[in-house]
């Protein structure tokens, strides 16, 4: 470990210090420790080295290290006992940024170790790249050039061959995208050479002005302005597109950013060298080809003859679902315009593309052109049952499964479709919803609307609780690996499936025609290769694959519940009644038996006829086996004599750790290393503070709460996370939270409060919990809420039973939140069967146990666990007779609520605010503000957070405001040896107040700007930021007035840091015409997104007030 620590900071003083800082660096070697828990494999539990990690990970984030793209071996060291195998990642590769620039193409290869118990490390520093022949895409930057609009009518209205409009519009597009191509060359091919060519001449112009200005030398400024400008918004808009980034806001320029992302997106996913089925690895470029045109046109292109679908009729055996003369209808009407229109424009707007190039973007900005000849096409689509085949072309996008595949199975084909068929498929998709929670079980919880994955993962975690302890063996599970599940689908079993369930034929037809009919291309590296038919499978990426795939799993649920139900195999101990014999996530299963060989043996065959009859087979080198009483000769027997993998728990199970004890430290690592991941990106070190906020919202939406949304994390992992998020964004690394400028308890505060929106993660996951504990009340149907009603709450009453000993330590954290969650859930009463009397709020006052008290039961002779309805007799509520005060309260509090009069029907439960909340729906919003209040809004939360600002200028507007910046006053009030003069001016302190407003230099700007406005505006800091609040009557007009606030604060901030660090000495004209591109680009970009709107064609456009009142010549 000493060791270690001092080649840690060795290479950070080297880092720091060295005159190679800025020149290529290859690190590599054994670095004799690893960096995340996936590094890590043992067949038994080992603890993992967290504190070593977390320095080794700090070292790599303050040397800004970067893994070099790799492939071979996940792990290269092993410690060579078969006994008690233990492999890791001790061997790495590690580069920095400008090694990836020197060296764009470079890869690591871990090889096997040989005699060694260590991999060797093979770098390629050149891979020569042939010229590649790169297939067409729309780029949105092409609608911003002043000639798209009449290219594009003129396209649109060449002549076409006669035929459908669906062969029309394809023959539109075809026009267009030569239009587009002659508009790239000549405006935009090179962008990136021609945007810095632009501002070249840009700045020659202005340093010629700066020496012997003239007339006609201004004139070529605004010229040359224009057109970098032009250049560089097509750059950023270009580079944003293709680093398929989606949480970045459109306007708050991050070109650097983007072109980082870029290159590091096409480094990862440059597929460099495959091994074939020989184990053997094949770098020529044209057997890669080959090779990998054959494996795809095997797996899709070609049919399963060993096959024999199950019949209809058999099919109608297991599943009872028939389709009913209403839904037929819904199913089969054709779409109406305003349905296309709305599907099309809820499509995301810059996924990948089909093989026609276009996006959807495309689409939406032509709509006006365009968008008629669309819906004439989808519409002739479903009237007709014909798809043309170009329509329904396919381009593989080939997805790592991880950062080492190497092997064409180790890769997920994710289908790019063209638009067109975007739009037919989601159609279609939506009426697949109308009956998908009818015909599939509740073991299904994927595709299927309301029904969630957390049910699953908290029932697989009831049932394997204390699978580790020793004893005899009772319980089984099989975590099964279906092999390449969506592309070995058998057609003929799908279209059986259909029919079956009596399903309209027009509506059968729409289906099937578009599941068999797909034609496929590769993309490798960029490149489209091959072009063949698909005769099987359906394609990830299609929206109609998802609810169709959830339709052939279910068969296999019905077959293991027959094989159940007939004692073919022998149930999980708890899993008899109601009867679970297996849980479903798409194509990830846990199978569920009572441990015994033979039952084993039986599921294993109903698997084998599943294969038979949908060509969808198990995996049994990756299927593992889990048993329970901790005996590990009888696993591994069982597991040998079976071809299985000898599971052990804790195991990933949809992507969070299947465990049968409490959740240790090592459990939750890997969410902790998946956040560090996400965040600890060396592209991500080039953001802004208001880039790096962005993205822990996103970090925080997807992956924490990902997490959270299924456990009751413990406090030491929440806090780790937070202080993470908190490093990130103080210093764009994930290692040190020092320096940061705000709490993150004021971070943590609304933006209307003076915080920046985020949420305490203890705070949130209870919200999570909440909505839990939630669905025992609202999910009737689902398998979890079953379980535990028998097993767990058997009959007693949820509030109040001491659940300490019982249940799994999920169960356990969750059963601490009833406090909190009891006040939210109400009653009504409709037969009052499953209601409590006592316990349950069906009277809109409260439980009645509180009002009554304990003794209540025995005072009124209605038991303590009675339902509303047994609390009645003939109709009339079951009181003692007499004069007991406690009857007395209890028949006032009955007043307004006469006994129930049916026996038919359940009582609804509902989750409530407050009685009079008409909703009755879980809100995780309406929850969080009531239980957390919002605090005093600031006086200025307007002025930063409006709207339409550039999110990095109103982050340092926002630090600005509370006083947070480094000014050398503050720095002084911390004895630091600072001057205390002005960086910007020869005379007074730097303090906020007069760096931003007193400073002759700035107040020059200030006046400037705003002196056609307000002749004499405010003088201080405070006076402004009322005035800017509403500083005219013109709304557009005070949102640019907040904008160029921002700016000021912005460039001024950023030109005194320039200063500073000797990198800067800008003029007020310089940082002027800075400002203005800054606010211009960001105007165009708001006329753009309110140009489609009624109300934005009555007022002044942005750029029009902005010209008239603020561009400073």
């Amino acid at each position: 470990m000493i060791a270690r620590r001092e080649l840690w900071a060795t290479l950070e003083e080297l880092h720091q210090n060295s005159l190679q800082q800025n020149h290529p660096w290859l690190l590599l070697g054994d670095f004799n420790q690893i960096l995340c828990a996936e590094d890590h494999f043992s067949l038994h539990p080992y603890p993992l080295p967290l504190h070593g990690m977390a320095e080794f990970q700090s070292c790599i984030d303050n040397c800004d290290f970067l893994e070099l793209t790799s492939s071979g071996a996940a792990h290269t060291w092993y410690n060579g006992q078969p006994s008690n195998p233990i492999t890791r990642k001790l061997d790495r590769s590690l580069i920095n940024e400008a090694w990836l620039s020197a060296f764009p193409h470079s890869n690591a290869y871990f090889d096997a170790p040989g005699g060694s118990d260590h991999s060797p490390i093979l770098v390629a520093t050149s891979v020569s790249e042939e010229r590649r022949k790169v297939p067409f895409k729309f780029f949105s930057f092409f609608t911003t050039h002043p000639e798209y609009p009449r290219l594009l009518e003129t396209a649109w209205s060449l002549p076409v061959v006669q035929g459908s409009t669906m062969f029309s519009l394809c023959q539109k597009l075809k026009a267009v995208k030569v239009a587009c191509k002659a508009l790239n060359r000549s405006s935009f091919s090179n962008i990136q050479a021609r945007t810095a060519e632009a501002h070249e001449s840009l700045t020659r112009i202005q340093s010629q002005i700066l020496t012997t200005p003239t007339t006609s030398l201004f004139d070529e400024e605004k010229v040359a302005r224009n057109r970098w400008t032009f250049l560089s918004t097509a750059e950023e808009s270009f580079l944003r597109q293709k680093s398929r980034l989606r949480w970045c806001d459109e306007g708050d320029s991050n070109t650097s950013f983007f072109h980082k992302s870029v290159k590091a997106h096409q480094a990862n996913n440059r597929i460099c060298s495959l091994k074939n089925d020989l184990d053997e690895r094949v770098t020529d470029k044209t057997l890669l080809k080959e090779m990998v045109v054959t494996y795809y046109q095997q797996l899709l292109g070609t049919k399963n003859t060993s096959v024999h679908p199950l019949s209809t009729e058999r099919i109608r055996e297991l599943n009872s679902f028939r389709c009913s003369a209403d839904l037929g209808r819904r199913l089969s009407a054709i779409p109406t315009p305003e349905e296309i229109t709305s599907t099309v424009f809820s499509l995301p707007r810059n996924k990948a593309p089909g093989p026609d190039g276009f996006t959807v973007d495309f689409f939406i900005t032509s709509w006006g052109t365009v968008g008629p000849s669309l819906i004439e096409a989808v519409i002739d689509f479903f009237k007709t049952g014909k798809l043309l085949k170009q329509v329904n072309a396919t381009i593989l996008a080939l997805i790592p499964k991880t950062v080492t595949s190497e092997k064409l199975s180790e890769f997920r084909p994710i289908s790019c479709c063209n638009t067109i068929y975007k739009v037919i498929s989601r159609l279609l998709a939506k009426r697949l919803k109308l009956f998908m929670g009818l015909a599939v079980q509740r073991n299904q919880v994927a595709f299927i609307q309301g029904r969630l994955l957390c049910e699953n993962v908290l029932l697989a975690s009831e049932l394997v609780t204390d699978f580790n302890k020793n004893g005899p063996v009772t319980r089984g599970c099989l975590q099964i690996d279906l092999s390449k599940a969506f592309d070995n689908i058998d057609w003929e079993f799908l279209i059986n499936i259909l029919n079956a369930f009596n399903l309209p034929p027009m509506f059968i037809k729409w289906l099937t025609v578009c599941f068999t009919s797909p034609s496929f291309s590769v993309a490798l590296n960029g490149e489209l290769i091959g072009y063949f038919p698909g005769k099987k499978g359906l394609r990830q990426g299609d929206s109609i694959s998802a609810p169709l795939f959830a339709l052939v799993m279910d068969i296999l649920s019905k077959q293991l519940d027959s094989a159940a139900a007939l004692n073919t195999f022998g149930t999980h101990p708890m899993c008899s009644d109601p009867l679970i014999t297996h849980l479903s996530f798409a194509d990830d299963i846990l199978v569920f038996f009572d441990g015994k060989e033979s039952s084993l043996a039986a599921i294993l065959e109903v698997l084998a006829q599943f294969k038979q009859v949908s060509g969808l087979g198990i995996n049994l080198s990756k299927t593992c086996l889990f048993l329970d009483g901790n005996n590990r000769d009888i696993i591994e027997q069982i597991a040998y004599t079976h071809n299985l993998i000898h599971g052990s728990l804790p195991v990933r199970y949809l992507g969070v750790p299947l465990i049968p004890h409490k959740l240790s430290a090592s459990d939750y690592q890997p969410l902790i290393d998946k956040v560090k991941g996400r965040i600890s990106s060396w592209t991500n070190r080039h953001l802004s503070f208001a880039g790096r906020l962005q993205l822990l919202q996103s970090v925080i939406n997807s992956t924490i709460n990902f997490w959270a949304s299924i456990f009751l994390l413990p406090n030491k992992c929440l806090t780790t996370l937070e202080q993470i998020c908190s490093a990130f964004l103080w210093n764009g690394v994930a290692s040190s939270a020092r320096g940061a400028k705000v709490s993150w308890e004021v971070v943590c505060s609304p933006k209307s409060a003076g915080g920046l929106g985020l949420k305490r993660l203890v705070d949130w996951n209870q919200i999570f919990g909440l909505k839990l504990i939630w669905l025992l009340y609202s999910q009737a149907g689902s398998l979890w809420v079953s379980w535990i009603k028998k097993f767990l709450i058997r009959g007693r009453c949820f509030w109040d039973v001491d659940f300490r000993a019982s249940g799994s330590w999920i169960w356990r954290r969750l059963a601490k939140l009833r406090s909190l969650a009891r006040p939210f859930v109400f009653c009504t009463v409709v037969s009052g069967r499953n209601s409590l009397f006592w316990h349950d709020n069906w009277t809109g006052l409260g439980p009645l146990i509180d009002i009554i008290g304990d003794i209540g039961p025995r005072t009124t002779g209605i038991g303590l666990l009675s339902s509303v309805s047994e609390a009645a007799i003939d109709g009339v509520w079951s009181f003692p007779r007499g004069r007991n005060h406690r009857v007395e309260l209890l028949r006032s509090c009955l007043q307004s609520h006469s006994p129930p009069t049916t026996d038919i029907g359940d009582d609804l439960f509902s989750w409530k605010i407050s009685s009079d909340d008409s909703q009755g729906t879980f809100s995780s919003r309406k929850t969080w503000k009531h239980l957390h209040p919002l605090a005093p809004s600031v006086p200025w939360h307007s002025q930063v957070w409006f709207k339409e600002n550039i999110p990095k200028l109103a982050f340092v507007t926002w630090l600005t405001v509370k006083d947070r910046l480094t000014t050398r006053d503050r720095l002084r009030r911390w004895n630091l040896p600072v001057p205390a003069s002005c960086l910007l001016c020869p005379s007074g302190v730097e303090s906020r107040d007069h760096l931003f407003f007193q400073c002759t230099f700035s107040n020059t700007l200030w006046s400037d700007f705003f002196a056609h406005l307000v002749p004499l505006p405010p003088s201080t800091f405070s006076e402004f930021l009322i005035w800017i609040k509403n500083p005219t009557t013109n709304r557009r007009l005070n949102v640019i007035c907040k904008l160029v606030f921002h700016a000021l604060i912005y460039n001024l901030w950023k030109e005194r840091n320039g200063r500073l660090h000797g990198s800067s000495n800008r003029s007020e004209n310089q940082i002027q015409r800075e400002i203005q591109l800054q606010l211009r680009r960001r105007l165009s970009v708001l006329d753009r997104a309110t140009s489609n709107s009624s109300t934005s064609r009555l007022q002044e456009s942005y750029l029009s007030l902005w010209f008239g009142n603020f561009q400073v010549h």
